[in-house]
């Protein structure tokens, strides 16, 4: 301690200004290694954003080719219901036509003209329950 004062005393404005010279340039590497520290933390943050963003455009390719393939499933299942309606109506055909024209032919006949239910019950003396599906795959909408 007394050699600090000893510094002061024999040139007061000599020591003081190495004083402030000494501290300047510990603030400046201060300063340099702060700067540097961040420089460093901000190229690793950079670095995580960029294989962030990869990721990211990687899930939205991934989305895309999913919404393709469930497109491409919807058509196949449309089809499929497409067949399916017409292997019914073909299966009904053939019934009634083993039958002549029976009851059924003449329901489906009139659920396409748009009669209801009790309509076709009272000229073919068919029951409700078996009319309803007629009228459903059949029938006018």
């Amino acid at each position: 301690m007394e050699s600090f004062e000893n510094f002061i005393k024999n040139d007061p404005t000599g020591s003081l200004l190495k004083i402030l010279v000494i501290l300047s340039i510990f603030f400046v590497i201060i300063i340099f290694i702060a700067f540097y520290y961040d420089y460093s933390k901000n190229s690793k943050n950079e670095l995580k954003l960029k294989i962030l963003e990869r990721a990211i455009k990687d899930l939205i390719e991934q989305f895309r080719s999913f919404e393709l393939l469930f497109s491409d499933q919807k058509k196949i299942l449309q089809d499929y219901k497409y067949t399916l309606d017409r292997l019914d109506q073909e299966i009904s055909r053939l019934a009634d036509s083993s039958q002549g024209d029976s009851n059924i032919t003449n329901a489906i006949k009139m659920a396409n003209d748009g009669k209801t239910i009790d309509e076709i019950s009272e000229l073919t003396g068919m029951t409700k329950e078996e009319i309803e599906p007629i009228i459903k795959f059949h029938g006018k909408n």
